[in-house]
């Protein structure tokens, strides 16, 4: 089992903090600028924008707008006002990002804008687009782990270095393999870029469940390994002799701070 593109979509929103705004000008065409961005509990993008902003005099005449999130992800719709009880649980969240933007907010001299989604475009690293209905998108959950960053990809692939090509042989079947590296890791399993005569393939190696914290990190690849160990037993090949620690209780990793 792997991410949903709806839930692709939620974690890329979840860790992004600005995006790329177009808006509609008098004359029909679009107008792109940067702007802070927080995603809310929907998955909709919000925004806070000058009033005095060209952007902010556009999305009042001409609701219709776009936002580029990233480089993967881009979110049609129309902007509407954020209601207020909303701006003030979003204003700490928002600042956390751009504190500059404190004492602007506080102003009121700042429009509070959401991109209500009409249609969402998911792209793909080898260039595939999907189009996600916005209801999937608000019905997904963003990814804890992907959400860890690349400092947890590199403490998976410390942990599991001396495993990885047992586990590539094993549970991926790639049994030609000569070397193997994490590439990915989320709430599903592994990605790994193994590599075999032909070249460097990409292998997905599924966890026995789908982790909801980063708490069951530790047990998860745990079960891996002794997986991976169990299947070369039982197919007769020669396992790795680096022993894996005995489970322990709590986290093997730091949660992501609130944000």
């Amino acid at each position: 089992m792997s991410p949903s593109h709806a839930e692709r979509a939620r974690t890329i929103l979840a860790a992004q903090t600005a995006g790329m705004l177009a808006t509609v000008d008098i004359d029909g065409r679009p107008v792109v600028a940067p702007v802070p961005m927080v995603a809310d509990g929907a998955g909709v993008p919000v925004m806070v924008i000058s009033n005095l902003s060209t952007h902010s005099s556009r999305g009042r005449r001409d609701t219709r707008a776009a936002m580029n999130i990233g480089d993967d992800l881009l979110i049609q719709g129309d902007l509407r006002p954020v209601p207020g009880i909303q701006q003030i649980e979003l204003t700490d969240t928002i600042c956390e990002t751009a504190p500059e933007l404190r004492e602007a907010i506080e102003s009121l001299d700042w429009s509070w804008l959401r991109l209500e989604p009409t249609r969402v475009r998911l792209t793909t690293a080898n260039g595939d687009e999907h189009w996600i209905r916005p209801a999937d998108l608000a019905g997904a959950e963003p990814d804890p782990l992907v959400l860890l960053g690349d400092d947890f990809v590199d403490e998976v692939r410390s942990k599991l270095a001396d495993q990885l090509l047992l586990i590539a042989k094993t549970l991926g079947g790639h049994w030609l393999a000569t070397s193997a590296d994490v590439n990915a890791v989320d709430r599903y399993g592994l990605v790994l870029d193994v590599d075999e005569p032909a070249g460097v393939r990409a292998s997905r190696v599924p966890f026995p469940d789908r982790l909801e914290s980063a708490d069951e990190v530790h047990a998860a690849l745990g079960a891996l390994v002794l997986a991976a160990r169990a299947a070369a037993r039982r197919d007769d090949v020669p396992d790795n002799p680096t022993e894996w620690p005995e489970v322990e209780h709590g986290p093997a990793v730091s949660e992501p701070e609130p944000r």
